[in-house]
């Protein structure tokens, strides 16, 4: 393993937000060079002192090769594993003996974020074996739920639409970046001003709402609606559209769940409004035969849902973490680091329905604990003194070099869970790592 006096750090697309150049100069306040590649003008905004990258897709890895060995890069850090320059700059590390690292929002919400090595996910190389993980969370602290870290939705928004527009007003000078999102910027900017007056109206019925699906003393089940756009859906799950999950979800609700059950169908709370759900909804339990069993939620307490309920269908939400906290019957259907024996139902949908088993009280605390200590820490990408506690933090992992450590596996172990569930995969590259101890 590297000492930290060795270790050389590149940067790549960080959040739109400051906390990559909060990164940037954390490595550099700790005696460790740290370059960064800027790859549209929104990133130029906030990026300073970074190398352009003007080029074509295709010629990226070519790019990244000779930056990362001219530079003797040791480590990169990128935001967002399944964006593609950075599933190419995953590849490239590991033929190049370089550990990657993904930082994204936190797997335990709110106020965490995620530094793990690879990919998330799918491609995440976090354990799957229980003696591993255990060993991991051997001596590890209970969570840390104290929410330190607050910011407001206009400061969100104020980071997403500078960046944009900024990237947008300015396109001529990275005229061959590539944006991997399913609609254009304007587009889903202009669909969210009716949605913000929608927002607050689903917030102020929002506990009524929640309140008369359990006060109906019926059984129930909750199914979270994610984002079209998130990664985590188009590239850890076999859906291309959620209409598609939506569908298989009812007709499997109207064959195997008992006939007094109601589905409870939350949208996700930063849905853009583009893809009408109530219309979806409506059509999808005609279908069904449905009618009366379907209710919609737009907004409401979670944990007041889930306290409820008989079972939780998801794809791969950080939803699902905070339903195994609560020991509730989880069920996924895409590709989650948290989907393993004894945490997650394992048998087919149309019998969870019937007999939803709940996780192992041991194993959730265990593998809890364990995530925490190898992939989670506590910051935020938009609070000033959260990006800079994040920032330190990440910088003494990676220091110590975390990504290398006998915490990891790889190739990563959930690829062939994932296939089995119609994912598709990038094959391992590189030599397979000898892991070192921490």
């Amino acid at each position: 393993m590297k000492s930290p006096d060795s270790r050389r750090v590149l940067l790549l697309q960080g959040p739109p937000t400051n906390f990559f150049s909060v990164l940037q100069q954390a490595f550099s306040d700790a005696g460790i060079p740290v370059m960064r590649v800027k790859f549209n003008a929104g990133d130029a905004l906030r990026a300073r002192d970074a190398i352009p990258y003007r080029g074509k897709l295709d010629n990226f890895a070519a790019f990244l090769t000779r930056l990362m060995r001219r530079e003797a890069i040791t480590d990169v850090i990128y935001f967002a594993d399944r964006l593609p320059y950075h599933r190419i700059a995953e590849r490239v590390a590991n033929q190049l003996g370089v550990t990657p690292y993904a930082v994204e929002n936190g797997y335990l919400r709110p106020d965490w974020l995620t530094l793990e090595p690879g990919g998330m996910g799918a491609f995440s190389r976090f354990p799957t074996d229980r003696a591993h993980i255990e060993a991991i969370a051997d001596g590890a602290p209970p969570l840390d739920d104290v929410i330190r870290y607050r910011h407001s939705f206009s400061t969100e928004a104020y980071f997403d639409v500078s960046h944009t527009l900024t990237r947008l007003v300015a396109t001529h000078r990275y005229r061959h970046y590539e944006r991997d999102r399913p609609h254009h910027p304007v587009r889903e900017y202009l669909s969210w001003l009716p949605q913000l007056a929608r927002r607050q109206w689903a917030q102020s019925r929002a506990p009524a709402q929640v309140n008369r699906v359990i006060a109906q003393n019926k059984p129930y089940f909750l199914f979270p609606m994610q984002l079209q756009e998130d990664y985590q859906i188009r590239h850890n799950s076999r859906y291309t559209r959620l209409a598609e999950l939506v569908d298989e979800v009812f007709a499997s609700f109207a064959r195997g769940a008992p006939k007094d059950a109601t589905l409870v169908v939350k949208i996700h709370p930063l849905d853009n409004g583009l893809q009408n759900w109530r219309k979806t909804l409506k059509k999808a339990k005609r279908d069904y035969g449905l009618t009366g069993r379907i209710r919609l939620v737009a907004a409401g307490p979670l944990l007041d849902l889930l306290e409820n309920c008989e079972g939780v269908v998801l794809v791969n939400s950080t939803v699902g973490m905070t339903a195994l906290r609560n020991l509730c019957p989880t069920k996924t259907m895409g590709a989650a680091v948290y989907d393993l024996p004894g945490l997650t139902d394992r048998q087919p949908l149309d019998a969870f329905w019937q007999n939803p088993t709940p996780p192992d009280p041991e194993f959730v605390d265990v593998f809890m604990r364990a995530l925490a200590q190898a992939t989670q820490l506590k910051g935020s990408f938009y609070n000033p003194e959260g990006m800079a506690d994040g920032a330190r933090e990440i910088v003494r992992r990676v220091a110590t070099g975390i990504g290398s450590s006998s915490w990891f596996v790889y190739p990563p172990p959930r690829l062939s869970r994932a296939s089995e569930l119609g994912v598709e995969v990038d094959p391992p590259v590189g030599p397979q790592k000898v892991m070192l101890t921490v």
